[in-house]
């Protein structure tokens, strides 16, 4: 009589486990960055960074790159020079934000943060700076996207600021 609860008590675990690990996702996450020089008459006078403080990034790995073709594409291109292209991969739980990705890179005062939202809906919460002065310790204007996209599985979505733009892809891993 003992034997058979303990095999009872043993599958209810492993199901209770499966259904713990059931509502959460992997995405693979790609991010192009790119400058760009369309006109526009806005006036941009932020000169200090209004990114919040972060202390805790998500655990990522580096993901599959599947728009190599598109960076190519805008490298070649007169208007548009890309300066960045990652990938990772992020665990979602159902309902709730990842915890921001780190986007960051130095020779172009590119940083920022990326999170993924999973409700019913994915969303994609892009909160980036760009910089296009040369040296790192010029104090000059600073382009801030921040920007709550609905994003559909294995599309191309823009993010478009007159300075520079994102393109972003998020993938079932």
């Amino acid at each position: 009589m003992r034997k058979p609860f303990k095999y009872f008590l043993l599958a209810c675990l492993v199901l209770w486990q499966g259904a713990a690990w059931s509502d959460t996702r992997r995405f693979n996450i790609e991010v192009i960055v790119f400058k760009q020089n369309a006109w526009s008459s806005e006036l941009f006078q932020q000169r200090a960074t209004q990114l919040p403080k972060v202390t805790r990034f998500a655990k990522t790995k580096q993901g599959k790159k599947s728009l190599y073709g598109l960076y190519k594409r805008l490298k070649t291109s007169g208007k548009y020079r890309p300066f960045y292209y990652k990938s990772w991969v992020v665990v979602v739980k159902s309902g709730r934000i990842s915890r921001p990705i780190d986007i960051y890179q130095a020779g172009h005062k590119l940083r920022g943060l990326l999170k993924v939202q999973r409700g019913e809906l994915l969303h994609i919460l892009a909160d980036v700076e760009y910089s296009p002065s040369e040296s790192l310790e010029e104090d000059g204007v600073i382009y801030h996207l921040k920007e709550k996209r609905r994003v559909l599985l294995n599309e191309i979505h823009y993010l478009d600021h007159p300075k520079f733009g994102m393109i972003i892809k998020a993938s079932p891993y």
